[in-house]
């Protein structure tokens, strides 16, 4: 086993997840479902595509032998996280509630490009008929985690095995960064880089949910590290990587797809200038209309159609139920009072640099002096869905230090333009969207902050190296804060809830999950019986969310 093994293992493992979404979103098409057996198949295809991307577009020589060592290093890997996410329960509102609900119907056999997940609950025939569903939600969002998701699920029969995406996600995004600059600067440096960029505020808070802002988070950042490289150099290794972003981005989120779009169309322009400058202009504009057009179609008319297509046709917008006729508001009441009469800028200046806060309602934006820290920002600071200064309590004054030094830094970096014109793209987005003080729904906002690390290592001097190790220092610890808190909270709850649950399965009970549908499907997977009812206020499970009375001890 060696390095190249290693990397060859994460190309692998993106491949196969890009399948695992791809693959079941056609067959739907011919009115096949998931099946168990979907997890076997496509890695077994991922395998074989990748044999042909390094035989027959790399044109190089591969030993069976060493490539087995690569596929075993995979399957080590998903197993792995197959195995830790069993374990670990999700804790969110929107992961137990419409997330996960989402998820087990797809599991047991809902097919969203011929009827609606309101029509599949109502056919059941188990007690779970009864609930209330997140309908609106299963059936116009972007769709690409929960398919993803699904598979997961339908192989290990545990619903929260599927979150090991989020867990494969992070492998992915890492050995694509490490590898990338380990020659460069040294494994010590790109080993420090490649941990900043995975692990930041927002994966570190989500890894253990199904909330999908962990997987844009993920997706974003490695379509931009395609869109750099392809810059630089094109190969048409590197394109096919890109495309695979695509599908996935496309359809994880829609904020997800707008991003990939803007991001991708400011380095597409880009490159026809270039290429204007050169005098092949008409070359280079062919060749990016050949690339783009079979990847829109693939992307938003195929494995998209049960989401944008279906939404064009019957709300006459791709985006329905955020825009259209009958939209739904999910922002108002997800905001303090007081940005109500603010401008965007003014919502993303006070959240960056007031007090951590998690409270809807509340009304106070605390400014505080930057890595500044109060004892009323830690708990809300694990938080997996932070509102106010949502990328940490020192990410203020780590955002003013990252200025000073993109500043600092500018006559050595300035020739290559990438740097800037990527961090332009950012700001802009930044000042146009209305929402942007919401740090899940802006993760491209962390591009200043990965910015400075790379300019440090890249054109820092030695003389200064403690210095810059302060710095780094101060950016793990911003996210060390919500990763170590919310690991402590998973792993205690989650001891809690499996003995909980192994003493129900002999038990029939009475349930009621307050809204927090998706939870049924974790009783379904520890095979215990159940029967709904409101109202019930006897001994509670599952982070404390449901309440349960136990009507006979023998099923």
């Amino acid at each position: 086993m060696n390095l190249k093994n290693v990397k060859e293992s994460g190309i692998l493992i993106f491949i196969f997840l890009v399948f695992l979404f791809v693959g079941p979103s056609i067959l739907f098409f011919l009115k096949v479902p998931i099946l168990s057996i979907n997890v076997l198949i496509y890695f077994t295809l991922a395998c074989l595509s990748y044999y042909f991307i390094c035989t027959c577009i790399k044109k190089e020589k591969v030993a069976l032998f060493h490539f087995s060592k690569s596929i075993c290093l995979a399957s080590i890997v998903i197993v792995f996280s197959l195995f830790l996410s069993c374990f670990l329960f999700d804790r969110s509102s929107d992961g137990d509630t419409y997330h996960k609900d989402a998820i087990g119907v797809l599991k047991e056999g809902f097919n969203p490009v011929y009827s609606s997940s309101l029509d599949f609950i109502k056919d059941r025939k188990d007690d779970s008929k009864n609930l209330t569903t997140y309908s609106i939600w299963t059936d116009h969002y972007a769709k690409a985690n929960w398919v993803i998701a699904a598979n997961l699920y339908s192989f290990t029969g545990n619903i929260e095995s599927a979150k090991a995406m989020n867990f494969l996600s992070l492998y992915v995004l890492f050995m694509f960064i490490y590898f990338a600059f380990s020659e460069k600067w040294g494994w010590k440096k790109a080993f420090v880089f490649a941990f900043i960029v995975t692990f930041n505020p927002i994966t570190a808070s989500q890894l253990y949910t199904f909330y999908n802002d962990f997987l844009v988070c993920v997706y974003l950042f490695l379509t931009i590290f395609f869109l750099l490289q392809l810059d630089k150099k094109e190969t048409k290794e590197l394109w096919i990587y890109y495309g695979l972003c695509f599908l996935l981005l496309s359809n994880l989120k829609f904020n997800g797809l707008g991003y990939l779009l803007v991001f991708s169309f400011f380095f597409m322009c880009r490159k026809l200038y270039f290429a204007w400058k050169d005098k092949q202009f008409l070359l280079v504009f062919r060749k990016l209309v050949c690339i783009f057009i079979p990847l829109f179609i693939t992307s938003l008319l195929v494995v998209g159609y049960p989401t944008y297509v279906k939404n064009t046709i019957d709300h006459k917008t791709p985006f329905f139920p955020l825009y259209g006729e009958g939209k739904q508001d999910i922002m108002t009441q997800q905001q303090p009072k007081k940005f109500s009469k603010m401008l965007p800028v003014q919502k993303l200046f006070y959240s960056t640099f007031s007090k951590v806060n998690n409270l809807r309602e509340n009304d106070n934006l605390d400014l505080k002096v930057p890595f500044s820290i109060s004892k009323s920002e830690i708990v809300p600071a694990t938080s997996y869905d932070l509102r106010i200064s949502g990328f940490g309590v020192w990410f203020s004054g780590i955002l003013c230090i990252s200025i000073l030094l993109l500043g600092f830094f500018y006559s050595k970096y300035k020739k290559d333009s990438r740097l800037i014109f990527t961090l332009g793209i950012t700001i802009l987005l930044l000042l146009l969207m209305n929402e942007s003080w919401w740090a899940r729904y802006t993760p491209h906002f962390y591009l200043f902050i990965l910015a400075s690390v790379y300019i440090l290592f890249e054109y820092g001097n030695h003389k200064n190296k403690k210095i810059h190790s302060v710095y780094v220092l101060l950016i793990i610890f911003n996210m060390l804060l919500p990763f170590l808190g919310n690991s402590y909270y998973v792993l205690t709850n989650s001891l809690k809830i499996h003995n909980q649950m192994r003493s129900l399965r002999d038990k029939e009970i009475m349930l009621d999950v307050h809204g927090y549908h998706g939870i049924v499907y974790n009783f379904k997977d520890y095979h215990i019986s159940y029967q709904l009812k409101e109202g019930i206020s006897s001994d509670k499970v599952f982070y404390d969310m449901v309440d349960y009375q136990v009507i006979s001890n023998d099923k």
